[in-house]
């Protein structure tokens, strides 16, 4: 079953709860980069030079920055894995 097809026999209802939870308990990649995020800024700033860089690192600054997608297109994404998973 593709997305689509997914999507197409849902009801909106059941969508809507979908995006109601990824909005309350977020998964996929955001929340993996989030946490390897705050790893990396632990560990940097555990060994920054506070004269060179005064400023403490923070998780944005590990994280990946692309173009931010909807909470719709989250759940879509999310969906399709599960249908394929």
């Amino acid at each position: 079953m593709t997305v689509d097809d997914l999507l197409s026999s849902m009801s909106a209802r059941e969508l809507s709860d979908w995006i109601a939870f990824a909005r309350l308990e977020p998964f996929g990649e955001d929340r993996a980069d989030l946490r390897a995020g705050i790893v990396a800024s632990v560990i940097a700033n555990a060994h920054r030079d506070r004269k060179k860089r005064a400023q403490p690192y923070t998780p944005a600054d590990f994280m990946p920055r692309f173009d931010k997608p909807t909470v719709e297109d989250k759940v879509r994404k999310v969906l399709g894995a599960m249908v394929r998973g």
